[in-house]
């Protein structure tokens, strides 16, 4: 499993986690969250959270091509409920500015996010002064 957290998982007691997912040479990073477990066919059945990617098409490219030892995968939290999950996750990604960021020096995004909660879709304008 690629993932690391500071304690031990409670994929019992929680709904699933909100990760951050960084390139190590350049430090763009993708954050999102994942389920532990989903239904299919009204069961419940666990996802493939141990060897989850990310959807982010331009990472996933980027791990087939450099290969996942040139990433780093960490847990930032974990969460008991959907709502609970999901809300952290956009929190995260609003508070580390993911559609805004820029990698410094050059100037490229700092992360591959590319929308938050379906909503808000880069390219998203600077406030006028």
């Amino acid at each position: 499993m690629h993932w690391s957290h500071d304690q031990e998982l409670d994929t019992k007691n929680n709904f699933g986690f909100v990760y951050i997912i960084t390139r190590k040479k350049t430090k763009r990073a993708y954050i999102g969250c994942k389920q532990y477990f989903v239904k299919k066919n009204k069961k419940k059945v666990e996802s493939d959270w141990r060897v989850y990617t990310g959807s982010s098409k331009t990472l996933n490219e980027e791990i087939k091509e450099l290969g996942k030892s040139q990433f780093r995968f960490e847990i930032i939290g974990e969460y008991k409920n959907k709502r609970s999950l999901r809300y952290y996750e956009c929190y995260y990604q609003f508070i580390n500015h993911v559609l805004t960021a820029k990698l410094e020096g050059i100037g490229d995004p700092a992360y591959y996010n590319n929308y938050i909660g379906g909503k808000f879709y880069r390219p998203v304008q600077e406030p006028s002064e």
